[in-house]
């Protein structure tokens, strides 16, 4: 869809337009910790109760599942710059619900909406940044994704805190609305970088698998044995998941639950830490 447009294949400008997505995820967390404290807040949603207020904190977090679980399948169709520049459509969506909200309901639903965006992109960016990084740079460039989102939160905090002064609804109004400007940038630049090479070739794209990667990792040079090296690999485990299990069976079988726990049990205690009580109504 956007192969006429200029790539640009430094892979920190990739890393930086592309980590954008995580920006989204901190402008969202924040635009509710920064507000529901308000005055203004309080009074033109009733004050609302704490499972109430629980419910739309969660809201993000509904959506989220349902991004996260569409992410691969979508990701694999529509390649990975794509899924993640669609994804955006329900950011712009559930922002202009919640900037324009008459009502608890419709605070809700824009939250769901821009959560699908967050399910998308937290899952997506790290797979399209680890598929285009040489091995030496992916774990410093993976960084730079969640380096955004905590900048995202505290850029959008202040926002907040600015917006308290504003009297009446036009305080979180104008806080919520400025959550189209990172969106905007990130659909700005995602035109410009290049699709993952490793989705050129499971979409048999060879000479183009190739020529991103001579140009992201080898200046260009399609002989580059790191280039050439880096090619046979994905082609070899490409090869490997067509001939695995389909389904979720492959993260079960022949040993593999132990891989899929330990995954599993990472990511469950960092949410059972507490952090997001903090970042959330504190």
């Amino acid at each position: 869809m956007f192969e006429k447009f200029p790539k640009i294949y430094n892979v920190y400008f990739l890393a930086c337009v592309a980590t954008m997505g995580g920006m989204l995820f901190g402008f969202d967390i924040s635009s509710m910790s920064a507000i529901i404290g308000t005055r203004q807040y309080l009074a033109f949603f009733n004050n609302p109760a704490g499972i109430t207020q629980g419910i739309i904190g969660a809201a993000l977090a509904l959506g989220s599942v349902i991004g996260s679980l569409a992410a691969g399948y979508v990701s694999d169709k529509l390649g990975r710059r794509d899924a993640l520049l669609y994804s955006c459509i329900f950011w712009l969506i559930g922002t202009a619900l919640q900037t324009a909200t008459t009502g608890r309901s419709m605070l809700i639903g824009g939250r769901i909406l821009n959560g699908i965006t967050v399910g998308i992109t937290s899952s997506q960016v790290p797979v399209y940044l680890a598929e285009v990084a040489k091995h030496s740079q992916r774990g410093t460039i993976i960084i730079i994704q969640q380096l955004a989102i905590e900048w995202g939160i505290l850029i959008m905090y202040f926002i907040g805190y600015g917006c308290s002064f504003i009297a009446g609804p036009s305080s979180f109004r104008t806080a919520w609305s400025i959550q189209f400007v990172p969106c905007v940038f990130f659909m700005i630049g995602l035109p410009f970088l290049p699709e993952s090479p490793r989705w050129l070739a499971m979409k048999d794209r060879t000479e183009e698998a190739i020529h991103v990667l001579a140009n992201i990792q080898a200046a260009g040079d399609l002989n580059d044995p790191y280039v050439v090296a880096q090619y046979e690999e994905i082609v070899t485990v490409l090869a490997a998941e067509r001939a695995a299990l389909k389904g979720w069976r492959k993260f079960v079988y022949n040993g593999m639950w132990r891989r899929t726990l330990a995954g599993f049990s990472v990511q469950a205690w960092q949410q059972l830490s507490g952090a997001n009580l903090m970042t959330y109504y504190c």
